[in-house]
């Protein structure tokens, strides 16, 4: 006969009372209306607090230090403290036995000193709290110091924001004029200051020092290295700028106003030479924009669709289509905040058209054709001028004159290649015509010349990469791997930079913003991909940045400013739901079924002609 089986029963119950420290804290408030137990007494400006060691210690690090450790105050009866008045001392004692305190504008500056010394981090974060809230124009910067001479970095960063956010305000004050040196370089300096236009910021820091010049001129070249120049109106910045005389005496300054002259009229490269004047505050509305241009979608259609990106909202905006039939072997290049596109071929005759994207009125325009007609041809700017090369001829563009002047052919003819421009050199790399040997060839602008670089042992590529510079250096990204390879002119040396997340077969590659974005493509599963991954060097690593409205192949993609202002930013997706995108998509399709109707149409009126 089987033994039956007992149920035997928990050996424990835990248990919680969710209650026992708030009447652990009522029954200790109690022993101390009642006096009892009491074995230490505090004293300040003659008065006595008769306290608890244990409560005074659990409260505070400050007293746990005192008579928890070898102080002699450890062992005293009664401790005198010099450095906190009665009443404030009475508000923290009550705070130990209660956890409340009432903070008002009469007592919040000494509560936040004693509670930093006395070690209170609850009572100066609710003083930190009660000043937040009162933050303006007359106090927000002596609140910002306060707050970082007693480490109260929210309340500073507060106070700092709210500063940057009625600048303007500021500087109309009376008090201005007695800002530190220190303190306003801070505020001029910061992308966050709010100012409608450049031209506010410059105002500003001319102000400060027009109050007083003896003394803060040999301040004032750099404090206008901080001022983005180079997006200051250009009128403004003849008339009124390079006019002053705190400008024209200075050499330095005059250098700043010519840096932003040269940006203006395209001669400045600011992705081979990136500088924070280069970077446009967001509060005036103009950002750096990721421009993708054509391309063929999933189904090998060709797009004629522009659509730009701001990576700052990650949110996307059309702009004006492309006029005309994209084609193939077409190149893409950004002069200034203009686009050209060069070239192509419909399959059966070449182009020799150009067409120009002027991006203050959104509207795409025909220039002067090229000298030749091209396709898989490569282009890029070169000191404010656009270069075409081709493995049989180069020609250059200069948009001020609207027109082509031939330039010397490379030495050795080069099939696709792929060129950027670095250090004032352009730089051409390819595979040598009917051979499988790659090289990369210099241009030298000033004696129009062409040499072999001798920059040793190329990496392994088995196609032309893609290429493009970005402070001082060339990076070649491959189209068959992840792999992405940098060379450095100036040192004639050759790095790895960590590879790309997946592979980008027949993606883009842009400069934007101090990072390299490679975009679309097809990826490690050769499936067409819409994602958009960027290259920070100074962090040495890749990051998502995005996604194109729709997986694209063969497109160009360049960087521009313009006026960007995001309805809802978004991390990274565009900020459309799916039915919005799909009726983005059916546009799409509509707009190109009415073009190919047109096209039709216009052959037939033709034949019938």
């Amino acid at each position: 006969m089987e033994k039956p089986t007992v149920q035997t029963q928990p050996s424990t119950l835990p248990f919680f009372d969710t209650a026992h420290a708030l009447n652990l804290l009522r029954g200790i408030h109690e022993l101390r209306a009642e006096r009892k137990f009491f074995d230490v007494t505090l004293r300040a400006e003659g008065r006595e607090f008769p306290c608890h060691r244990a409560v005074l210690a659990a409260a505070s690090n400050y007293f746990k230090a005192m008579f928890a450790g070898t102080l002699r105050e450890s062992a005293m009866d009664c401790v005198e403290l010099h450095e906190v008045s009665a009443e404030l001392l009475g508000l923290l004692l009550d705070f130990c036995y209660t956890g409340r305190v009432t903070v008002s504008q009469d007592n919040v500056d000494l509560l936040l000193k004693t509670a930093d010394l006395f070690q209170f981090p609850s009572v100066k974060e609710a003083c930190c709290a009660f000043l937040e809230q009162r933050l303006d124009v007359s106090n927000c910067l002596e609140i910002q110091d306060f707050a970082e001479a007693y480490a109260c970095r929210g309340l500073a960063e507060s106070a700092r924001r709210f500063a940057l956010r009625n600048v303007a305000e500021l500087a109309g004050g009376k008090d201005f004029a007695r800002l530190p040196w220190k303190r306003l370089l801070e505020l001029v300096s910061d992308d966050g200051l709010c100012v409608d236009k450049e031209e506010t910021a410059y105002q500003i820091a001319a102000r400060w020092v027009k109050a007083d010049p003896q003394r803060r001129l040999h301040r004032w070249p750099e404090l206008l290295q901080q001022v983005r120049l180079p997006f200051v109106r250009r009128f403004y910045l003849l008339a009124h700028v390079e006019s002053d005389p705190l400008v024209y005496l200075s050499p330095a300054c005059l250098r700043l106003v010519s840096e932003a002259r040269a940006f203006q009229s395209c001669a400045y490269d600011r992705h081979d030479r990136p500088c924070h004047r280069m970077r446009p505050r967001p509060s005036t509305g103009l950002a750096e924009i990721l421009v993708v241009v054509g391309g063929c979608d999933q189904d090998c259609d060709e797009l004629v669709t522009v659509d730009c990106y701001n990576p700052q909202t990650g949110q996307w905006r059309y702009l004006a289509e492309f006029p005309d039939h994209l084609g193939g072997g077409y190149s893409i290049s950004a002069l200034g905040n203009d686009m050209y596109v060069t070239g192509g071929s419909d399959g059966s005759r070449l182009y020799d058209g150009v067409w120009r994207y002027n991006s203050s009125v959104n509207e795409w325009t025909e220039v002067s054709p090229m000298l030749k007609a091209r396709e898989y041809h490569s282009s890029c700017v070169l000191k404010g001028q656009l270069h075409v090369v081709a493995s049989d001829s180069t020609e250059r563009y200069d948009h001020v004159l609207d027109c082509w002047e031939p330039l010397q052919p490379m030495l050795h003819p080069m099939d696709n290649c792929s060129t950027t421009a670095c250090r004032g050199r352009l730089y051409a790399i390819g595979s040598l015509a009917g051979q499988d040997t790659m090289a990369i060839q210099s241009y030298d602008p000033q004696s129009d010349r062409w040499a072999l670089v001798n920059c040793g042992q190329l990496p392994p590529w088995s196609f032309a990469p893609k290429t493009v510079t970005l402070n001082g250096l060339i990076y070649f990204v491959r189209d068959d791997s992840a792999d992405v390879d940098v060379y450095n002119p100036q040192k004639n040396e050759w790095d790895k930079i960590p590879p790309m997340t997946q592979v980008h077969v027949g993606g883009s590659v842009a400069a934007l913003g101090g990072r390299l974005f490679v975009s679309g493509g097809y990826d490690n599963t050769f499936e067409l991909s819409d994602v958009v991954e960027a290259y920070d060097p100074a962090a040495r690593g890749w990051s998502p940045a995005g996604r194109l409205p729709q997986p694209t192949f063969w497109h160009g993609s360049v960087s521009i400013f313009r006026q960007f202002m995001p309805q809802a930013p978004s991390a990274f997706e565009p900020a459309l739901d799916p039915a919005e995108t799909n009726a983005i998509q059916l546009h799409r399709h509509h707009l190109r079924s009415l073009a190919l109707q047109d096209q039709n149409h216009n052959q037939n009126l033709n034949h019938a002609h």
